[in-house]
């Protein structure tokens, strides 16, 4: 009896010293994005330790599995990334954007119409369970700095910005996102619902939107192809997007209509 006793208490301590391990190796400041992603896609049952602190990871705003520039995501990209948008009447734009290798937003260079460029450096705080969390944006002209607030599960609930912007999260039972709720200091608040990672409805200013996917077998991820505007059920409007991936599955090129009608060419290129 006191043999089976040992060898159970032998096993108990045995897969606790795996459990922390895997905590160690994976709730870490120096984590890659894509070791925690290929930890999830290969393992059923997750450490609920390393699942928060993912969760945390990418559902910040910055992220790049969540930020979003005229309407294209990243797609859980790292390094630099160079855009290029040419309009339909022959303009262009250059934008940069540099993530880490936790995938968070270091920094961005948008040009706008007229020509001139913003530069926004990002700066994050970090907590060994609870993982990353914005911390400030910093640009010529404004700094903005956030507070996290944090659920029961120590899931990362709502961020408020020093401007007066917040955003509200809601997830699951399975501790995933299914709802963000984004309230400016000034403007229209953007309710986005969530489906297995990505958008699937906006609703702002009084409109609604819906999402539609494409299913890339190769690479494991979707892709945006159109969007719908609604009035009621009726679709009034309909954006397309027609694109070209790489072989991690982020867009390199995208032809962007509305109803039909060539709008923009976004182009992107990847480095390290």
């Amino acid at each position: 009896m006191m043999t089976k006793r040992f060898c159970l208490l032998a096993i108990i301590a045995l897969m606790t010293t795996v459990a922390t391990m895997a905590q160690n190796a994976y709730c870490s400041e120096q984590v890659k994005l894509e070791d925690l992603a290929a930890y999830f896609d290969s393992t059923r049952n997750a450490d609920p330790a390393i699942r928060l602190f993912y969760t945390n990871l990418v559902n910040n705003p910055t992220h790049s599995y969540r930020i979003e520039h005229l309407d294209l995501g990243f797609n859980g990209c790292t390094g630099r990334v160079d855009e290029k948008v040419v309009m339909a009447d022959g303009t262009r734009r250059d934008n940069v954007f540099i993530f880490n290798d936790q995938g968070l937003l270091t920094q961005s260079t948008i040009q706008g119409s007229k020509g001139t460029k913003t530069e926004v450096n990002y700066t994050y705080s970090y907590d060994p369970v609870l993982g990353y969390t914005i911390k400030q944006s910093k640009s010529k002209n404004r700094t903005i700095n956030y507070a996290p607030i944090y659920g029961e599960h120590g899931r990362r609930e709502s961020i408020k910005g020093s401007n007066g912007n917040r955003q509200d999260y809601t997830f699951n039972d399975k501790g995933q996102l299914t709802k963000l709720i984004i309230t400016p200091a000034k403007g229209d608040k953007r309710t986005l619902l969530y489906q297995d990672g990505y958008v699937v409805r906006e609703e702002t200013g009084g409109k609604a939107f819906r999402y539609h996917y494409d299913f890339d077998t190769a690479t494991g991820k979707k892709f945006l192809i159109s969007i719908d505007e609604l009035k009621g059920s009726e679709v009034v409007h309909v954006r397309t997007f027609d694109y070209d991936i790489d072989t991690h599955g982020r867009y390199t090129r995208v032809n962007i209509a509305l109803d039909g009608k060539h709008q923009m060419t976004v182009t992107r290129s990847y480095g390290h």
